[in-house]
């Protein structure tokens, strides 16, 4: 005996149409097929909470200082990644800098950060994650920010983590829209953390006492007893200066999620806090724009913020120290290397996500009936040194594939083909919070925050 149908959509796609008297159309299951594959994404609550804070202060940000709100957004993401971060910090290799009041510090790019303040770059090996765990990290945060921001402007979206070639997968209920996307995201910085410590001495010949004045790669034994601090720079009367934002004592190794605890407290209880975070991820951001215009510009200017230093790919020192030292092979090792690069902005990335967008495409919007299919490319900040390069030639590219069963005609326009042959954008948004290219409706009303 038959089983019984319940819903329309339980029935087979051909009886369907026959029992709504529709003619047969060609069909694509790829969508489908990627949506039964994909998991829908899981917003753990304190990363909702967190999310929420922090979109809110991005909108508050951009009152206060006149700005737009992509950038107020960018900059709480960078939060939002370092607290993912801060909960793999571990005992080795802090570096202890000796200058004003000793600090152990934990730091994200390869040189003391209260020193290079003052252009003084001294070497120690980052604690960056892998490139790899970079891709994974970034690109769940960014598909649970993207929720919440759906969340704040009443948009019901159903977001899915999607399995290669498709990286994110947004459905629209309401009109049966698909958007499949591929993710491209990296912080601009994070800010290191840092511990105080005692002055450390040495013996001359065992016998006497003497402070130890240069900077020294330590393990740190208190990680889990000691108060721990994020270095946020500042500028004051138009000179560097910073402060330590206390994120108190956390056993590390039994909570896993004290970072993001821990900032929505200092966001709550210290009313300062983010307009002085916004203010120099601003200043490192202009920075980081303004380094790579410089080859470009008369006179070969450079950057005059050493916040620069402090930013993800920023690349050799300049001037070189000549303590900087040598890789293991070849050259000299760099401040924050491009495995790093912001945003969208590293050039395998760019070259990766053009093919996939282009493949994702090609196999589900042609044919396709079930859905609206969109495709796009999405990132934190878009690719700041690299878009005219790499994007700018191709936002407006579309395409379509030649179905003729004789191909023996040359086709120069697109007259040459019969009228019924679809056309289609190659991006239909290439999105970020910082900028966007988008040629389709419906990804500016979803994604105009």
């Amino acid at each position: 005996m038959l089983g019984r149908v319940n819903k329309l959509e339980d029935l087979p796609r051909k009886f369907e149409q026959a029992l709504l008297n529709q003619k047969e159309a060609p069909i694509s299951n790829w969508v489908k097929s990627a949506l039964d594959q994909a998991k829908e994404l899981i917003v753990e609550d304190f990363e909702r909470d967190l999310a929420r804070i922090l979109i809110q202060y991005a909108y508050d940000i951009s009152e206060v200082k006149q700005c737009s709100v992509g950038l107020g957004l960018a900059a709480a993401f960078d939060l939002f990644v370092a607290a993912q971060y801060y909960k793999s910090a571990v005992h080795r290799r802090w570096y202890y800098c000796p200058e004003h009041s000793p600090v152990l510090f934990y730091p994200f790019t390869n040189t003391c950060p209260r020193c290079i303040l003052n252009g003084q770059f001294h070497f120690q090996p980052a604690h960056k994650p892998e490139s790899g765990s970079i891709g994974q990290a970034t690109s769940h945060l960014l598909s649970v920010f993207l929720h919440q921001l759906f969340d704040k402007f009443n948009r019901p979206m159903r977001i899915f983590r999607g399995k290669e070639p498709v990286d994110l997968m947004i459905y629209d209920m309401h009109d049966t829209t698909v958007l499949l996307a591929e993710i491209k995201a990296a912080p601009l910085v994070t800010l290191p953390l840092a511990v105080s410590s005692d002055k450390l001495t040495d013996t001359v010949d065992g016998e006497e006492l003497i402070p130890v004045n240069s900077h020294e790669s330590m393990d740190n034994p208190y990680l889990n007893s000691s108060d721990l601090y994020m270095f946020l720079p500042l500028r004051t009367n138009g000179e560097h200066s910073y402060r330590f934002i206390n994120l108190g004592k956390v056993n590390i190794q039994s909570d896993r999620t004290w970072a993001y605890k821990r900032f929505e407290q200092v966001l709550c209880a210290d009313q300062t806090f983010f307009e002085e975070y916004f203010d120099f991820w601003l200043e490192a951001f202009n920075a980081y724009k303004v380094n790579y215009l410089s080859n470009r510009l008369p006179g070969n200017q450079r950057s005059e913020s050493n916040v620069f230093w402090l930013t993800n790919a920023c690349g050799q020192p300049y001037p070189r120290p000549s303590h900087w030292p040598r890789r293991s092979g070849t050259g000299y090792e760099s401040v924050s290397d491009g495995k790093t690069s912001v945003g969208m902005d590293r050039t395998d990335d760019i070259k990766k996500g053009i093919y996939q967008v282009l493949k994702i495409a090609t196999e589900s919007k042609p044919n396709e009936s079930e859905f609206k299919v969109k495709t796009a490319l999405i990132s934190n900040i878009h690719a700041v040194r690299h878009y005219d390069e790499y994007l700018s030639s191709l936002e407006d590219v579309m395409w379509l594939v030649d179905k003729r069963t004789d191909k023996s005609k040359e086709v120069r326009k697109i007259g040459d083909l019969p009228d019924e042959f679809a056309v289609y954008n190659l991006f239909d948004g290439i999105i970020s919070f910082t900028e966007s290219h988008m040629r389709d409706d419906w990804i500016k009303s979803k994604f105009s925050f």
